[in-house]
């Protein structure tokens, strides 16, 4: 009979991991939530350059502006496609761990769900460079719209 490994620190290991993974799952829900705040605002900027008189929206720098903020709502949409977020494939698991010992699967499954982090934090990664991204071109659109608008009205407000 094979001898069993003792390992006690795995799980200390394992729950560690297991609050990593909700920590990820927190992070890309809050990207989402900022990603859709740049889409309402970058949409209503697009909305407000429509209905622009055309002594503003034909200034040029107002339609770069408005073509950043189009560019932000792109981004930020990008932001919320579903990807592949890797999970627990159970029916393989249980198959590859039906004749081994408990501490041998814990660590296969410690292992695996290590892994599934990794992978995790490269998609919250790239999720966050997309909302940063976003935002960048949404606060370059604004100030171009803004400056398009001073340009087009001589720098007067209209009441």
């Amino acid at each position: 009979m094979a001898e069993e490994i003792d390992l006690p620190p795995l799980d200390v290991v394992a729950d560690q991991v297991a609050a990593e993974r909700e920590s990820m799952n927190s992070h890309a829900e809050s990207l989402d939530s900022k990603a859709g705040v740049v889409l309402g605002f970058a949409g209503v900027l697009v909305g407000l350059g429509a209905a622009a008189q055309s002594a503003v929206s034909d200034e040029v720098v107002f339609q770069v502006g408005l073509g950043f903020a189009v560019l932000a709502a792109l981004l930020a949409a990008v932001s919320f496609l579903p990807r592949r977020y890797p999970v627990l494939e159970v029916a393989r698991l249980r198959e590859n761990n039906l004749t081994a010992s408990v501490e041998e699967t814990k660590l296969e499954f410690l292992d695996t769900e290590i892994l599934m982090v990794e992978q995790a934090a490269a998609l919250v990664k790239q999720k966050g460079r997309g909302v940063r991204a976003s935002v960048v071109a949404l606060a370059v659109g604004a100030a171009l719209v803004v400056a398009g608008t001073l340009a087009g009205t001589g720098g007067h407000a209209h009441v």
